[in-house]
């Protein structure tokens, strides 16, 4: 007899514990600051056990705020800050999840999904779940750095270089120049195309005039070498003639 009432007992806890309905709802959710975001709520529905309320709740200081209500009547928004902005999934069974649209910064809270459901035996059981909703900005201040073009040129010219794992080097110039920048597998500016252009051009010139000299002192030498002076000599003519000593010999002879 004890055994059997042990067993009856057991038996009711375990439809009392796992007979009904148990929410799922996330921790955090994270949806994109002007953008959507979906908050999951769901349960497996059960036989018998009818739905007759859902709520959403948001937290605002120390106390809940109800922002939805959908019983027999239909559903209600409770706040005017969502109207047009807030819906509760109602078309499959078990899904009261609820998407937010075009997220403002202080939609940043925690939000409650509680159900209620009607039991077989006419009682009523209520479940809730917490989740965090988290808004996300995105900076924009550096694409709109990057794309947005200067409206005035009065910036004198300022170069600066950093060098890094990744280097940037920028320059902007006044006047009609603006602002250029330059870095790994980007192309040069043009004026600094020129200047090492210009650079090369001075180098090869120089190179060249060195090369040139060099060649015609060489040749002078060479000129002074193969034409040497004799001292005059008599050859019988009147006047005296300069000749080479192979050739004053000759005379002599």
């Amino acid at each position: 007899m004890g055994i059997l009432l042990g067993l009856l007992l057991l038996g009711h806890l375990t439809v009392d514990t796992y007979g009904r309905p148990i929410l799922e709802v996330p921790e955090s959710v994270t949806g994109p600051w002007k953008g959507d975001v979906n908050l999951p709520c769901t349960y497996d529905p059960l036989q018998g056990y009818t739905q007759v309320l859902v709520k959403w709740l948001v937290q605002r200081g120390s106390d809940p705020v109800t922002i939805f209500l959908r019983d027999s009547s239909g559903d209600h928004i409770q706040q005017a800050k969502y109207q047009g902005r807030l819906h509760v999934s109602h078309k499959v069974p078990g899904d009261v999840s609820l998407q937010l649209s075009t997220l403002e910064m202080d939609d940043r809270s925690h939000y409650t999904c509680e159900v209620t459901w009607q039991t077989p035996d006419g009682n009523q059981v209520v479940r809730d779940k917490i989740t965090e909703l988290r808004v996300q900005k995105h900076s924009s201040k550096l694409l709109k750095t990057k794309t947005e073009a200067p409206t005035t040129m009065t910036y004198p010219l300022k170069a600066t270089s950093t060098v890094k794992q990744s280097w940037d080097w920028t320059t902007d110039m006044d006047g009609y120049l603006g602002e250029t920048s330059a870095g790994p597998g980007k192309s040069l500016p043009v004026f600094a195309i020129i200047l090492i252009i210009s650079l090369c051009c001075m180098v090869v010139f120089t190179m060249a005039y060195i090369m040139l000299c060099r060649k015609t002192s060489q040749q002078e030498h060479v000129y002074e070498a193969a034409s040497p002076k004799c001292p005059p000599t008599n050859t019988g003519a009147a006047g005296s003639h300069w000749l080479c000593p192979g050739i004053c010999q000759m005379h002599l002879k």
